[in-house]
């Protein structure tokens, strides 16, 4: 059975679509059998993934409204790893897409307005019994906004992420094209910030299937 991570945050421009591509090729490169859903009325993960049909191993399922719980079970099913990208609102759809959920992955820029809206998915997390984890996004490479931004997650009780990434060009660089960090070039800051991600990631994984 494979592992669903959805992302998701209410505030837009956070990131999300940017991380989920990432992600995918960062687990493409480690060998695994990756489905992307995208439940996000923007479609912008849809459009990354179209550049990519060619791909091996990457898969963007369809899915709409009610059958999004069945779909992401039947994924489960089939496929490594399943990234979920869920609509902004809190709506029907994210709700089911945080249930169905082994991890739901919240990208957080250090603003004050990142801060309130990851705050919300916190709260829904809770109700749904589904653990949830922050990643801090667009990390400047100084100044006192970060730290900052910690601590106002952690009075949340929030749960963050070791791995960061930084504010970088290359994040964004090749998306129009259907491409990451990973394809602009081999070894990177930003390279090396995903994998370092995608390795937490399997590591938190493997310890909540042990849970």
């Amino acid at each position: 059975m494979g592992h669903v991570i959805t992302l998701a945050q209410q505030k837009g421009g956070a990131g999300k679509t940017t991380v989920a591509s990432h992600l995918a090729q960062a687990w493409l490169n480690a060998k695994k059998d990756v489905a992307i859903i995208d439940l996000d009325p923007q479609r912008s993960l849809t459009r990354w993934a179209e550049q990519r049909a060619e791909e091996k191993g990457l898969t963007l399922l369809e899915s709409r409204d009610w059958r999004a719980g069945l779909d992401i079970r039947d994924a489960r099913k089939a496929h490594d790893i399943i990234l979920v990208d869920c609509p902004g609102n809190a709506d029907l759809l994210l709700h089911t897409a945080i249930r169905e959920s082994d991890l739901v992955l919240s990208p957080c820029q250090p603003t004050a307005l990142d801060i309130w809206a990851t705050q919300t998915i916190i709260e829904t997390c809770r109700k749904e019994g589904t653990p949830h984890r922050v990643l801090l996004n667009r990390v400047p490479p100084r100044g006192k906004a970060t730290d900052l931004t910690i601590a106002k997650l952690k009075d949340a009780g929030a749960d963050i992420l070791k791995s960061r990434l930084g504010n970088r060009v290359a994040f964004a660089a090749g998306i129009f094209d259907g491409l990451t960090a990973f394809n602009l070039s081999r070894t990177s800051t930003a390279t090396d910030e995903t994998v370092a991600l995608r390795k937490e990631l399997d590591r938190l994984l493997k310890a909540l299937d042990a849970a």
